[in-house]
């Protein structure tokens, strides 16, 4: 992701985030609750939703439109539009506790030549893949990134009028 989008994507959560209100009751209940941002990243929206803060955030059009992967990212196929975000954290996320990122994706090339650039050995620096199946009508690839070692979840599909729908989501645990 380039430094410009994750900016203007961290600026729009923390613009978002002061007006959070902490509700203790939400926070009793995301205690208990387990961590899963998987098939929450909503198109031209960016969310988060930590013990006490639930937020969404639309995306204006033009940095929607606008935010793309870049060639050198590890996780994210080249090219790729990224069209949403979700962010889930648990009790205790800032130090110790879990947390979930999905994002969500689209690209005009064929699924299965996206599949193909996770599986192509010239990742390997990257990351290690676990797993690389076609499921339905789509690809699920799991794996490890390599450098920080969260887990990773990656889901294709196909995109209506052409090209791929993707749902990458990275796990942190400590």
């Amino acid at each position: 992701m380039s430094r410009t989008t994750l900016s203007v994507l961290a600026a729009a959560a923390l613009l978002g985030a002061c007006d959070a209100r902490t509700n203790p009751e939400q926070a009793d209940n995301a205690a208990a609750a387990p961590v899963s941002a998987e098939g929450k990243a909503e198109e031209g929206k960016i969310s988060l939703k930590t013990p006490g803060v639930d937020l969404t955030i639309s995306l204006p059009k033009g940095v929607a439109d606008e935010a793309r992967a870049e060639r050198d990212s590890k996780l994210l196929y080249p090219g790729a539009s990224l069209l949403g975000m979700a962010v889930v954290a648990g009790p205790g996320s800032d130090k110790t506790g879990d947390s979930e990122v999905e994002i969500r994706f689209s690209t005009a090339d064929a699924m299965d030549t996206v599949a193909a650039w996770y599986r192509d050995p010239a990742r390997a620096d990257g990351f290690d893949l676990e797993r690389a199946a076609k499921e339905g009508d789509g690809w699920v690839v799991t794996g490890v990134q390599k450098r920080d070692e969260h887990r990773f979840k990656l889901r294709l599909g196909p995109r209506p009028g052409g090209g791929t729908d993707g749902r990458l989501t990275v796990r942190h645990r400590d």
